[in-house]
């Protein structure tokens, strides 16, 4: 087998909190990570050349500026992290094509370094576990062994402590990103300068995703990190606001922003809104999909 291919699949945040902070500056959260359908394609490709290569197909993905295609690229370091655990001699010539919008808080960097390791574990017939995969993924970062498996979990600790959840897939999902840029560094110093803080009950919201509840789910559903950003990106706010005056039964930002969600009863309902969206020209990307079972089964 001389190439592998991949698919890295987009999350969503169903719930975020912040718990508190590590001395070395890491804060500890709690969130309910879920997968959805939109997807990067990642084909990695063995060479004889020894060093790691990166080719990037933006396809519709805007960017104001181009990722690196250098080694601090992630998927790169995907490469390298389990080339040494595996004591490989080549290279390899990775070609990425993005479909997950950039700087969106939906893990799009973090899926692709693990769909890099998936591919090489399949491309060498190397037999690593999951739980192999997922020891390699957290030399990389915090939310890529989470992306190793994907699916519905809660995640703790900095995102790298995970508890499976009953999966809560094919529920329709409205994704829209305005072209504003989040900096998840100040999103979060800003969050440590707040007064007052309104922290979601993330217990509610693991019980309602466990149970298939989507009306407890859009009830409970929060983000922490709303307060801080939408009084400095108010255009969050306004797609949020669309997203519910068009059919959404809950809708808010994912991550650190600035990308909104939107929850909806059937997939019609999804696809009219995405219309209305659109025409509202607050965002260079709108997506209607859907939550996705674990990737890995």
């Amino acid at each position: 087998m001389e190439q592998v291919r991949e698919k890295a699949y987009a999350k969503v945040n169903l719930g975020l909190d912040v718990t508190g902070r590590r001395e070395d500056g890491y804060h500890l959260v709690s969130m309910v990570m879920q997968t959805i359908g939109i997807h990067d394609d990642i084909v990695v490709y063995k060479t004889k050349d020894p060093n790691i290569s990166l080719d990037i197909d933006y396809g519709g993905v805007h960017l104001a500026t181009p990722l690196s295609a250098g080694d601090d690229n992630l998927c790169a370091r995907a490469a390298r992290v389990i080339n040494e655990r595996l004591g490989i001699g080549h290279g390899y010539f990775i070609h990425l094509t993005k479909s997950i919008p950039v700087a969106a808080g939906m893990a799009g960097g973090s899926s692709d370094a693990a769909a890099v390791l998936r591919a090489i574990n399949r491309l060498e017939d190397a037999g690593l576990t999951t739980e192999e995969l997922q020891e390699l993924a957290v030399k990389i970062g915090a939310d890529v062994p989470y992306c190793v498996v994907g699916g519905t979990m809660q995640a703790e600790g900095i995102g790298e402590k995970l508890s499976p959840l009953k999966s809560f897939a094919d529920v329709p999902l409205l994704v829209a990103k305005p072209p504003e840029g989040v900096s998840t560094a100040e999103v979060y110093h800003a969050l440590d300068e707040q007064e007052t803080i309104c922290h979601p009950d993330m217990k509610a919201i693991c019980e309602a995703v466990s149970n298939g509840d989507v009306d407890g789910l859009t009830k409970h559903m929060g983000n922490v990190l709303m307060d801080v950003t939408l009084p400095k990106y108010p255009v969050v706010g306004k797609i949020r606001d669309l997203m519910l005056e068009n059919g959404a039964l809950g809708a808010m930002m994912t991550g650190s922003g600035p990308t909104v969600f939107g929850i909806y009863r059937t997939a019609q309902e999804c696809q009219k809104a995405a219309e209305v969206v659109r025409a509202g020209g607050l965002c260079e990307t709108v997506m209607a999909t859907k939550t996705i079972a674990d990737i890995t089964k």
